[in-house]
């Protein structure tokens, strides 16, 4: 689960700079002094050529489609910061302004469709878990399992709380409650672990089916 958080983190770092250099696009691009612009546009010109450098770096996990599309934006970028220069018309700006808007956008929405598979693959496969076991009558599986599902339901109470969630604060509260159900039902179970009620634990594995096909079709 760090790694979803780190990816959040990282993907918001990236989008900030990329509005960070736009907003100072948009300033120099109304301005008369000419070592605004060219400051705005040398920063941007430096962002677009470390994100190509990066990009023919082995270790992108980029598909192919994306890094030729980033490539040939970088170029495009270039291009036109060094042969126009201070010299761009507004219209110029905008379009580098645009760009950067773009990615900025691409790269939260792409980090939530990820996030989103990962999360609904993780409730999958606690529900699967959690149904094996209990066909398998292990009560020390059945225990390992319902705890790995707490933990989840746990992390995704947390995300959910958080300051820096944009989800509407009706999903956000339907997702607190349902971590709130799955944090009592999994208690109930324990006390009892020996003659558990079979309708709770299908309503936990539904829980868990029914929000992982939410976050599948979400992402899709």
């Amino acid at each position: 689960m760090k790694n979803s958080v780190d990816q959040i983190k990282q993907a918001e770092v990236e989008a900030e700079i990329f509005l960070k250099y736009a907003m100072a696009l948009s300033k120099a691009s109304t301005s008369n002094d000419d070592t605004q612009k060219l400051l705005a546009l040398d920063n941007n010109l430096k962002l677009w050529v470390e994100i190509e450098t990066s990009l023919k770096d082995a270790k992108s996990l980029l598909s192919q489609e994306i890094k030729d599309n980033l490539l040939q934006l970088s170029k495009f970028v270039e291009r036109m910061t060094l042969s126009k220069g201070v010299k761009m018309s507004k219209t110029d700006f905008d379009c580098l302004i645009n760009i950067n808007m773009q990615i900025s956008e691409g790269l939260l929405e792409a980090v939530k469709n990820s996030l989103a598979r990962e999360e609904a693959f993780s409730l999958l496969k606690c529900a699967i878990d959690i149904s094996t076991a209990r066909e398998n009558n292990d009560a020390k599986e059945l225990v390992s399992a319902l705890d790995n599902n707490l933990k989840l339901w746990v992390y995704i109470k947390t995300l959910a709380g958080s300051e820096g969630n944009k989800l509407p604060q009706e999903t956000k509260s339907n997702l607190i409650k349902l971590a709130d159900y799955v944090s009592a039902k999994t208690i109930e179970v324990g006390q009892n672990i020996d003659n558990v009620n079979p309708k709770t634990i299908d309503s936990m594995i539904m829980t868990n089916l029914q929000i992982s096909e939410g976050l599948m079709t979400r992402s899709a």
